[in-house]
């Protein structure tokens, strides 16, 4: 079985310098390429958390640490941010009605009368019934 995450991982001060910053650096990777990010090249593994810890652990990405990173990940979310008020910017009803005019004829059609059944007198037409004749 040639799987990277059954053996023990061994990596040098080159690649990275802690466990911690492998699991986040792997982490980050593997979600650009569960997010539509091709890999770097054809591996053997098909599973997302592995290509991306092979990619960090051979090299294949850039590692950023310290003020280049923080400076990337500022960049990062400034664009995530443009991208979600253009969106929402155009999916905004902006007054106008979001459905079609016949579902809302529909709607009304439920609360309007017909002008010939209504004569105007709430009382007139209707029948009253005596509450003796009710059975309980």
């Amino acid at each position: 079985m040639n799987d990277i995450i059954s053996q023990p991982i061994e990596y040098t001060d080159e690649i990275i310098d802690s466990h911690y910053r492998l699991v986040i650096a792997a982490a980050k990777r593997t979600r650009q390429i569960m997010e539509g990010h091709p890999p770097v090249q054809a591996w053997p593994y098909h599973k997302e958390t592995t290509i991306g810890l092979a990619e960090v652990l051979e090299k294949k990405i850039p590692v950023l640490i310290g003020a280049p990173a923080v400076l990337a990940e500022h960049k990062h979310r400034e664009a995530l941010r443009a991208a979600r008020k253009q969106e929402e910017y155009l999916h905004s009803p902006r007054g106008y009605a979001r459905e079609s005019a016949e579902a809302i004829q529909a709607d009304l059609g439920h609360y309007q009368e017909e002008p010939s059944s209504y004569s105007g007198d709430p009382g007139e037409g209707a029948e009253e019934e005596s509450y003796d004749d009710k059975e309980i």
